[in-house]
């Protein structure tokens, strides 16, 4: 299981697509990039239009994912 850390107010969906989310490439270097569901995505792009989560950036000290969804909340993911 992959760790996540999550914020309160996410919700039950969100928590599922992060810690679901096939990541298969981090790109660490300005600007942040990871290759999610093959999908290249840059910092503000959504990685779910239902939900509204996009993904917020990179914690490359960390080795860490941020999401974010319409209401604020946040989830992270260690990769």
């Amino acid at each position: 299981m992959t760790e996540i850390q999550a914020s309160k107010e996410a919700s039950a969906a969100f928590r599922h697509l992060v810690t679901d989310a096939k990541v298969t490439g981090i790109y660490e270097g300005p600007p942040p990039r990871a290759l999610i569901y093959g999908r290249l995505m840059r910092v503000g792009q959504m990685l779910d239009e239902g939900l509204a989560i996009s993904f917020e950036g990179i914690d490359a000290e960390n080795r860490i994912l941020n999401f974010v969804d319409r209401s604020g909340a946040k989830v992270s993911k260690r990769y």
